[in-house]
């Protein structure tokens, strides 16, 4: 004990007189390593156990969903909520006990906020049946409140999220027509602005620790920087700027992506979550239900629609964000990895997927390489 106070005081006394602070400097803790994130929204997880719904691993053993891939290196985990839900899905009942299995697993959690009682996007922007015809003032108070309400729910049962966004794909802003900024309403950002503001302040009060990041999201990585350049003026106090990627809609020139989001890190500098990306692994379909993506001309020429060119894809687009100016690039989120059809090839079934050949997870429910990029990441 003697030595051990005799070798502390010598330190003190030569970092104090030392002319370099060299030997101060190494004794500073190192600064944490940032963050990459690895995410998946896994908003259908409730409705797929419902109908038990099995996946497997590589070998085809029966896996628990979110503790496989939280255990391949998923550490982000994305959730909808819808405000009165429609069908019965993404309720805050829902998110909340979802939430706490994020929690449990390690995992970061990431709440979306679509201020509607159904899916929000750029062509639809319903506000809840329960706001509808309010007045201006009473729907900012309407957002503030709701907002604070969910916040502080999730917060007192410990699964406070590590990011939220406020409004899903709100390229035409939401809660329409209070807020929109498409077409006749283009001169209408101040609303917009101000709704947003009301729900980063609601966020703000709950988290008294400032330990909640902020994120506002535009679906396409082209048009983005005039939605953010329109949201200047009004300096709002966001962390994070959030983008959906899918080919089948937007450009296919990698090096034009790549730029844009150079360009949106330099300008705006924010950092970037890549929050919905998706490719397939083959063009073929598992149910009766039409996919969002089922031809040659919907993909990117470099990458094909196999499970190999499925990884190659994800491979390009996590060196994309890494090479985000800034390190800005802070990660990606796969969306629906998990909506697969249920159950297989079942043509009397109405329900099914959309979407399951862009599943991280095959037509057997088995694992798919892509998954690797979670592990080597």
């Amino acid at each position: 004990m003697k030595y051990f106070k005799f070798l502390l005081l010598s330190l003190t006394i030569i970092s104090c007189n030392s002319s370099d602070n060299t030997i101060e400097e190494d004794l500073m803790p190192p600064d944490p390593t940032p963050v990459f994130y690895k995410g998946m929204d896994l908003s259908f997880q409730s409705e797929l156990e419902d109908h038990s719904v099995t996946y497997r691993d590589v070998n085809g053993s029966p896996v628990d969903l979110l503790n496989y891939v939280t255990n391949k290196g998923t550490n982000l985990v994305r959730l909808k909520l819808w405000h009165t839900s429609q069908n019965g899905e993404n309720t805050l009942s829902d998110v909340k006990a979802y939430a706490t299995r994020i929690k449990n697993t390690g995992s970061n959690f990431l709440l979306d906020f679509h201020y509607s009682d159904f899916w929000a996007d750029p062509g639809t922007q319903t506000p809840p049946v329960a706001w509808q015809n309010m007045t201006n003032e009473e729907i900012r108070i309407a957002i503030y409140e709701y907002t604070k309400d969910v916040v502080t729910q999730l917060k007192n049962q410990n699964t406070l999220p590590e990011i939220i966004q406020i409004g899903n794909e709100t390229d035409s802003g939401f809660l329409w027509n209070y807020g929109k900024v498409w077409d006749e309403f283009s001169n209408n950002w101040g609303n917009y602005a101000a709704l947003v503001r009301e729900a980063i302040r609601a966020v703000r009060e709950v988290d008294t620790e400032n330990k909640v990041k902020i994120m506002l999201h535009h679906s396409n990585v082209e048009h983005s920087i005039y939605f953010f350049t329109e949201l200047e003026p009004f300096a709002l106090d966001y962390d994070i700027i959030g983008l959906s990627y899918y080919p089948q809609y937007q450009t296919k020139d990698l090096n034009l992506v790549a730029n844009k989001l150079n360009t949106l890190a330099t300008t705006f500098g924010k950092d970037i979550l890549m929050v919905e990306v998706a490719y397939p692994f083959t063009l073929q379909w598992d149910d009766n239900q039409n996919n969002y993506i089922g031809s040659l001309n919907q993909i990117i020429p470099e990458f094909s629609p196999t499970p190999e060119g499925q990884k190659a894809y994800m491979e390009w687009l996590v060196t994309t964000i890494k090479n985000i100016p800034e390190n800005h690039g802070i990660g990606f989120c796969y969306w629906a990895p998990d909506w697969v059809s249920y159950p297989n090839n079942d043509t009397s079934v109405s329900g099914g997927s959309a979407w399951e050949n862009q599943c991280l997870f095959d037509f057997d429910h088995k694992a798919l390489p892509a998954l690797d990029i979670f592990s080597n990441n």
